[in-house]
């Protein structure tokens, strides 16, 4: 058991669902019942299916669907208490597994007071919401090792009736990519079998979007056939058909044979998605030169991905620079991030553009 877990006495509280009600489980902080949990210190393992990120474009070497991630939630705990506890997980997760003295970066609102010189505290809010209303904000860290900056861990202070909350966050693949140093993600354990079935090289997995897209999507597949969730006529039913389609799209866009996922996937799963890459090949194209794109995507189900692959009409690899970075996530990807300084000025800049 984790030191971090026994040090705090935290009541393991993991459900090992997937779903909750009709949804998915997008969130970790979703699957626990907190206003209902007692003063204290509790530790909760939770994989989540985050269906948002279906329609995040562009995408980056950190997209994920399928998240393995490890959490702890403070419950009415002092600012002291948080910071010790916070510290502790530091050192177990991040200092301990990278094998190396490295400086942190905590990105929140106000500061924390943590008394460890490695940690630097920078000013950022960014809005912590729930049910789209805000109660909180978030606290982002992130590791310097060698001269790369990568995400750490992520965590969340809130209110709610009058009880303060404390969660942290740990994705694992982000965590392995840190530590061991990786290229990206899909260079762990979780996804390597995958990435070797389809012989990708790291640059595509960095910079080609259906790369990213048809590794990460493989993988939630493989992980839903897990718990039997399969197409049908209900949400998540829908929402499994919506991960299918999208899985067809990147298979017709890399014009890869199907057979390719019966390496990784269930025979049933594999006839699925070819219906969809089917339906795929067999779109009009016609349809294209009569119609707008909305009453394309609104009519005849031709999203605006499809209709760009079926035009040709779109660049699928991209580049990652200060000048065009997104996310947070593109950070570790920018080779022209020289220092310290470059680091947290990028850092206020994608802040800004959200």
């Amino acid at each position: 058991m984790n030191n971090v877990i026994e040090k705090y006495h935290c009541k393991d509280i993991s459900s090992k669902k997937i779903t909750k009600d009709k949804w998915f489980i997008g969130s970790a902080l979703r699957s626990v019942n907190y206003t209902e949990l007692s003063n204290g210190y509790y530790y909760y393992k939770q994989p989540t299916i985050w269906t948002r990120m279906l329609s995040v474009d562009p995408v980056n070497p950190y997209w994920e669907v399928h998240n393995e991630t490890e959490n702890f939630l403070l419950i009415n705990k002092s600012n002291d208490e948080i910071v010790y506890f916070l510290q502790s997980v530091l050192d177990s997760y991040v200092k301990t597994k990278s094998g190396e003295c490295i400086k942190l970066y905590s990105f929140g609102k106000g500061r924390s007071g943590f008394f460890d010189k490695n940690i630097q505290e920078i000013e950022l809010e960014v809005p912590f919401h729930i049910n789209k209303q805000r109660v909180g904000n978030y606290r982002k860290l992130f590791a310097l090792i060698g001269d790369r900056f990568y995400p750490a861990i992520d965590c969340t202070e809130f209110q709610i009736n009058e009880r303060v909350y404390f969660e942290i966050n740990i994705n694992l693949s982000y965590l392995e990519m840190l530590c061991d140093q990786l290229d990206c993600i899909f260079y762990g354990k979780r996804y390597l079998e995958i990435v070797d079935s389809f012989g990708i090289g790291s640059e595509q997995l960095i910079s080609d979007q259906r790369i990213i897209r048809l590794i990460s999507l493989v993988e939630t597949v493989k992980f839903i056939e897990k718990y039997r969730i399969t197409v049908a006529s209900n949400y998540l039913g829908h929402t499994v058909k919506k991960i299918y389609k999208l899985l067809a799209v990147q298979i017709f866009l890399l014009k890869l044979d199907i057979d390719m996922l019966k390496k990784c996937l269930k025979g049933a799963t594999v006839e699925a998605i070819d219906k969809e890459l089917v339906k795929l090949q067999k779109i009009d194209t016609d349809l294209l030169k009569k119609y707008d794109p909305f009453t394309l995507s609104d009519r005849y189900g031709i999203t605006k991905e499809i209709q760009d692959a079926l035009n040709n009409s779109r660049e699928y690899v991209r580049h990652y620079s200060k000048k065009t970075i997104k996310y947070f996530t593109d950070i570790p990807f920018c080779g022209d991030i020289t220092g310290e300084k470059d680091f947290i000025e990028t850092i206020y800049k994608i802040q800004k553009g959200k």
